[in-house]
């Protein structure tokens, strides 16, 4: 009986709402949750769920790093996935995220000590442009960087790629469905190598946004974004 009930309710889950369950427990295992540590600030409510701005901090955690940012009502629920190999103390990392419905907002974390994080919360989305169509040219400007750093203890580094992020879901400006178009990774490396990586889905928002706060340096950061096809755009901070 205890199982068809089991059945049951596992049936009456929305399909997306599994599909980021099972993301999460691939992800984090079967170690211990702790949520202590990780704190993460987005608005309960949005009025446009196309740019939801995320900060995100978490306290003592050892490289590498990982982090994996989900929405719980879409079929695909990844935002995106980062990889951490050295950051100032504590992390402070922030983006901008798609949410086309009101729906979770879920962030989990596993460091180089095993140790996992979760945290979720449910986020109001008053109306969303996701998928109306560009008044527009959507590839205007396409793989234009804009880097800004800000230096003294510590440097503040922002990074912005003007990008569509095109999901294949919305029409363009003649009604016809506008082409998938989506970046498949993102790289900060500086002489020491890695610092950290990205890797984008279909919920992170157009014109990537990606701000992390290093520790003080004199030498030069590499920022590099790549495409699906190999298409790639880089900079170099300072300039």
């Amino acid at each position: 009986m205890k199982a068809w009930l089991a059945l049951l309710v596992c049936l009456a889950l929305p399909v997306q709402a599994n599909e980021a369950e099972s993301q999460l427990a691939a992800f984090l295992g079967d170690r211990p949750l702790r949520s202590e540590g990780l704190e993460v600030t987005v608005a309960p409510g949005v009025e446009d769920g196309a740019f939801v701005p995320v900060d995100l901090q978490l306290r003592g955690a050892r490289a590498p790093l990982e982090l994996l940012i989900l929405r719980s009502g879409e079929d695909d629920p990844r935002i995106v996935r980062v990889r951490l190999m050295r950051w100032q103390e504590p992390l402070r990392l922030s983006t901008r995220v798609r949410l086309p419905a009101s729906q979770a907002l879920i962030v989990a974390a596993r460091d180089g000590d095993g140790r996992r994080w979760l945290w979720r919360r449910e986020v109001s989305v008053y109306a969303s442009s996701c998928a109306q169509a560009p008044n527009g040219d959507p590839l205007a400007g396409l793989g234009e960087f804009r880097v800004w750093g800000e230096r003294g203890d510590e440097l503040e580094l922002r990074a912005l790629l003007r990008h569509p992020m095109e999901t294949g879901r919305r029409p363009g400006p003649d009604g016809q469905m506008l082409a998938r178009r989506l970046l498949r990774e993102f790289r900060l490396t500086d002489d020491a190598g890695e610092l950290l990586v990205l890797q984008p889905f279909e919920g992170l928002a157009a014109n990537p946004l990606v701000r992390i706060v290093l520790p003080a340096r004199d030498g030069a950061l590499r920022l590099r974004w790549e495409e699906a096809d190999g298409t790639f755009y880089r900079d170099v901070w300072p300039r």
